[in-house]
């Protein structure tokens, strides 16, 4: 394969698990081909002095909590995909690459007829569309080369919505593999944003502020264990439209002083190697890259089990499993690595040494770039 010129979509940067796996993907291709980056709106989190160019539209997307069918109009889709089209002139790549749902269709939309390799790339499990978006993304999807997924799981959910099941390619996903801050530094941030005593225990978790992460099964977590002991604190990092629920919701526990909200989903980058154990709550984003990057980090790790998290989570050897929506489990085994802390490091040493030579950058920028040359 030649140097080629990429040119990457992605709505934001703000998160956890599209801005970490574009950031380190891009990095890794720009070794050897030209890269440019195009966010639709808000700002740049790429890190700097790097082969790749970073162009920030600045479209109209609206609210960041919606999404196309759900309060995203077609207005903005098309605005949007004219101001993405004419950046697309101006650099001239030879593929385009979106990320993300919204990212795919301002995508598909912007560039319609025009002459250039497409691929679209799907992290979370899908929901149905209304019908109107699914034959419009059926007609715009036509000269889609690939749907480079990140697991079994999210290509099924996009087969049922209809889209080409012959276009389909898995290709897993990737994650950090070292912590990118030191404990005592992230500890005293997370005591300081949260106002918390220096003997808080921290649990965590990363998510979009919607009902399909179920975090509510977690504040009601929180609340089972503030009735045996009060140094157990939350922290969510995410944003999103039931923001004002959850905390309504956390309120009304006996947990709401220990329920703490972090708006951006990329803070936890810094922030993670602080937290005492990290807690899965979904099934929404297979081999979540949070997750993953908790267990790099030496975090015990609490999780929901099914489809893209018993690849990294076997109960008791590498974390603990909970059954979907079994909100006294992380209470339950949460009380355990409080109570049993050796048998929680070592819990987490399994953990960590389980993803050595895992899901790395190489092996998915490979998959990526095998892809790629495929269908030249």
């Amino acid at each position: 394969m030649g140097r080629e010129k990429f040119l990457y979509v992605v709505d934001s940067l703000d998160r956890f698990g599209a801005t970490v796996q574009l950031d380190l993907l891009t990095a890794e291709i720009a070794r050897e081909h030209e890269v440019h980056v195009v966010v639709l709106c808000g700002s740049n989190r790429l890190a700097a002095n790097d082969a790749r160019t970073v162009h920030c539209l600045e479209a109209d997307l609206g609210p960041t909590s919606a999404i196309s069918g759900n309060g995203l109009s077609w207005r903005r889709l098309a605005q949007a995909g004219w101001k993405l089209r004419r950046r697309v002139q101006e650099i001239g790549p030879t593929i385009v690459h979106a990320w993300g749902e919204r990212a795919e269709q301002i995508a598909l939309l912007g560039l319609w007829n025009v002459k250039v390799r497409k691929f679209v790339t799907r992290t979370d499990v899908i929901l149905t569309d209304r019908i109107v978006t699914e034959l419009a993304r059926k007609k715009l999807g036509e000269d889609v080369e690939k749907y480079i997924v990140t697991h079994e799981e999210v290509k099924k959910s996009m087969v049922a919505q209809r889209y080409d099941a012959s276009k389909f390619e898995v290709v897993a996903g990737t994650t950090l593999s070292n912590p990118q801050s030191d404990r005592e530094t992230a500890r005293k941030q997370l005591l300081e944003i949260g106002g918390i005593p220096a003997n808080s225990k921290i649990a965590a978790t990363v998510a979009p502020l919607n009902p399909r992460s179920r975090l509510k099964d977690l504040i009601w977590a929180t609340d089972l264990l503030t009735c045996i002991r009060d140094d157990v604190h939350l922290f969510i990092f995410g944003r999103g439209s039931q923001r004002w629920r959850l905390k309504k919701f956390a309120s009304q526990t006996e947990a709401g002083h220990h329920i703490h909200f972090v708006d951006c989903e990329m803070d936890a980058v810094d922030l993670i190697p602080g937290v005492d154990f990290y807690w899965q709550s979904h099934l929404r984003e297979p081999l979540s890259p949070a997750l993953m990057y908790a267990m790099h980090c030496g975090v015990p790790a609490i999780s929901v089990y099914g489809p893209g998290t018993a690849d990294v989570i076997g109960h008791q050897e590498t974390g603990f499993a909970a059954n979907f929506g079994a909100r006294d489990e992380f209470a339950r085994w949460t009380k355990y690595l409080l109570e049993q802390t050796e048998s929680g490091n070592q819990l987490a040493r399994q953990g960590k040494e389980s993803l050595v030579g895992k899901f790395t950058v190489e092996q998915t920028a490979a998959g990526w770039l095998q892809l790629y040359q495929a269908g030249q």
